[in-house]
């Protein structure tokens, strides 16, 4: 063993002396050995790599390798490089790993495995991947290190090698892998995430070519088509489409596509079992690096409950809208903020003289004369202060004919979402006519009440309560009572003597329930207010209302 080691040195010593090159039968010659004993060791320096070959015609040249010692080699590398022998013990490391394990070269170098610093490789399954290696085999593992601060992960590659001295070895290197997997981590944990989001949202997500031919679908694509994310690919959009929904679509698309952003639209699908459903779609253009269109991403959800809510708010909108317009009181809605008037219904268009839409924006002073102007700004004043409904005095108002009317007018407060006064909507309503049939009423009242008052005998009004309405000047002078005195008072109990009160409540409760007709006369007495009776002659009669229900008992009695 030691002829061959120095046999070995001898030719290196041979080939450094003679650097351009020397064939195996000069170096032989040289060194005193057979010609195919220098072969097999040149072959073996070969291998090693500490020699090189160049063939000139039919001759071989060698002389010393060019190349950098692999010790010198192995520091090249970011990667941590040990080189072992078949016996375990450490040859070679590269600084790297000294460098990860904080050690010099020489506490390692010439140690066997597990006595080294390298112990952790002493491992069942690392050493069945070295002996592989002694056998030939190549392998490459990933593996965790776990250090007092953190874990850091390393592919291994564990590589069959040949010695200096051409004897079999194992290269073992460790690649730090920590950053890539913790990207990778990252990456599946975003894209954990991302298909979580994708699967649990209630947006349907689909990316689609230029032709609007499917290239994914999310799963909550099945809800919106009816058919599922898998069965859609290669499928068109448009063939859920009518044709124009369609259209919109398509242009919407290349909207976006021009404009480089989303497009927001609105259009309806046609699922399979026939029924339409009305999304809400965002058209995303994607562009490669080089500008190139790639594909559509569109994110879209189910909005029919919301487009049938909507349709139907609508109706009642216009609904509402009708009977606003349409009825005889007058309504103006006045905006807070700005002191101008925002709508005005028919019948206060045509009452005021307004054209609705030269004088929406406008504001009081503008529209309407000073008195009207004066009263509506100080009821709404008032609603300001008070954020409650506000009722007007009555006060007259000149027509946009020219007639003088009587309004009633109502202030209402119209609040926003954060319970701030928005608007004032005003209610006025024409009473002309009814002021005119009161003070009719009234007149009429008043007439007769003239006739009673001039009658000669006492007349009185009971209601069915037994309880005095009306009493004339006759009666209260007969009875001895001021007016004021005796209306609301109860009949019975005021004016008949004591000894007849209950005989006559029961007759008067029997009558005025339909339970007999008075007789056109009979005698009585009546109790005064002194306390003194006078014999009278009665006449009663009943009132009733427009349904023939009797309401109250008109009496009239004469002294006898």
């Amino acid at each position: 063993m030691d002829n061959y080691a120095d046999e070995l040195s001898e030719i290196l010593s041979t080939l450094k002396e003679n650097p351009r090159g020397l064939s195996v039968s000069d170096i032989a010659l040289r060194i005193g050995v057979n010609r195919n004993t220098v072969s097999r060791y040149l072959d073996m320096l070969r291998i090693s790599g500490q020699v090189d070959m160049k063939i000139y015609g039919k001759a071989k040249v060698f002389f010393i390798s060019q190349r950098a010692p692999v010790s010198a080699m192995l520091n090249f590398s970011s990667d941590m490089v040990a080189v072992i022998d078949s016996d375990m013990q450490i040859v070679q490391v590269n600084d790297a790993l000294c460098s990860l394990l904080n050690i010099d070269q020489s506490e390692i170098i010439g140690k066997k495995l597990r006595d080294s610093p390298l112990v952790g490789f002493d491992h069942p399954l690392i050493n069945e991947r070295m002996k592989a290696a002694l056998e030939g085999s190549e392998t490459e593992d990933e593996i965790k290190i776990v250090r007092i601060d953190e874990e850091r992960y390393y592919r291994i590659r564990i590589i069959p090698t040949v010695l200096n001295d051409s004897s079999p070895g194992i290269t073992v290197m460790l690649e730090d892998t920590t950053g890539q997997r913790r990207a990778r981590d990252a990456l599946e944990k975003s894209e954990h995430n991302f298909r979580s989001l994708v699967e649990e949202i209630n947006d349907a997500i689909w990316n689609i070519d230029e032709d609007g031919v499917f290239l994914y679908a999310s799963p909550r694509t099945e809800a919106v088509t009816g058919v599922s994310a898998d069965e859609i690919i290669g499928k068109s959009l448009f063939d859920y489409m009518d044709t124009d929904s369609s259209a919109f679509f398509r242009e919407s698309m290349q909207n976006a596509k021009k404009r480089k952003k989303a497009e927001l639209l609105e259009c309806t699908i046609k699922r399979v079992s026939g029924k339409n459903v009305r999304i809400e779609a965002s058209i995303s253009p994607k562009f490669d690096g080089t500008g190139y269109l790639t594909e559509f991403r569109v994110v879209s959800r189910d909005i029919s409950a919301r487009f049938d809510a909507v349709k139907g708010l609508f109706k009642w909108k216009s609904f509402l809208s009708s009977i606003v317009q349409n009825i005889p009181l007058m309504v103006l809605v006045k905006e807070v903020r700005k002191g101008t008037y925002i709508f005005f219904n028919r019948s206060a268009e045509d009452f005021f003289g307004l054209n609705g839409e030269s004088s929406v924006g406008r504001m009081g002073c503008e529209l309407f004369a000073d008195k009207i102007t004066e009263c509506f700004v100080s009821g709404d004043r008032e609603v300001v202060s008070t954020k409650k409904p506000v009722f007007l005095h009555e006060f007259q108002a000149k027509s946009n004919s020219g007639t003088l009317r009587v309004l009633k007018v109502r202030k209402v407060p119209i609040l926003g979402p954060d319970e701030n006064l928005e608007y004032i909507m005003t209610i006025a309503e024409d009473i002309t006519e009814q002021k005119r049939a009161e003070e009719e009423i009234i007149a009429q009242r008043d007439q007769a009440q003239s006739y009673l008052d001039v009658a000669g005998v006492m007349i009185a009004v009971v209601n069915r309560n037994g309880m005095i309405e009306s009493l004339n000047k006759k009666g209260c002078s007969l009875l001895g009572y001021e007016e004021s005195e005796i209306v609301g008072s109860d009949w019975f109990m005021t004016v008949v003597p004591q000894d007849l009160r209950d005989g006559l409540r029961r007759g008067f409760d029997l009558a005025i329930n339909g339970g007999c007709i008075p007789k056109p006369g009979e005698h009585g007495r009546l109790l005064r207010k002194d306390g003194t009776e006078i014999a009278v002659d009665w006449y009663n009669t009943f009132l009733k209302n427009s349904k023939g229900k009797i309401i109250a008992m008109v009496s009239s009695a004469s002294e006898n």
